[in-house]
């Protein structure tokens, strides 16, 4: 069994669900406190009890070589985020320009 946290949009609720992972998930996943079904699967580094509409799902960054400027998915690990390359010049000299105090809670 696995177990996925969710967040419901409509309520805030956040709930957490065990599913045998080798089986499909459900068609259409609905709050168990509210019934909406905008409801969405947090990934596991997200903070409890944080304001995960103010938290982007996406980072900019700017290269230090070209200054070129681009957007990527929020890492997985910090690791991930030192091997970041340009996509403009291939080199691996970059800055984030997402303001500080929206980094994920790495997790092992």
């Amino acid at each position: 069994m696995v177990e996925h946290t969710y967040l419901c949009h409509q309520c805030g609720n956040i709930s957490r669900l065990s599913a045998d992972s080798t089986q499909p998930p459900e068609k259409e996943l609905k709050c168990p406190k509210c019934g909406n079904s905008q409801v969405r699967e947090l990934p596991s580094w997200e903070p409890l009890g944080s304001d995960l509409s103010d938290i982007p799902r996406e980072w900019e960054y700017e290269c230090q070589h070209c200054q070129h400027k681009f957007k990527l998915p929020v890492p997985g690990s910090p690791s991930q985020e030192r091997n970041i390359r340009c996509p403009a010049c291939d080199d691996g000299h970059i800055h984030r320009l997402t303001r500080t105090g929206f980094e994920p809670l790495y997790c092992g």
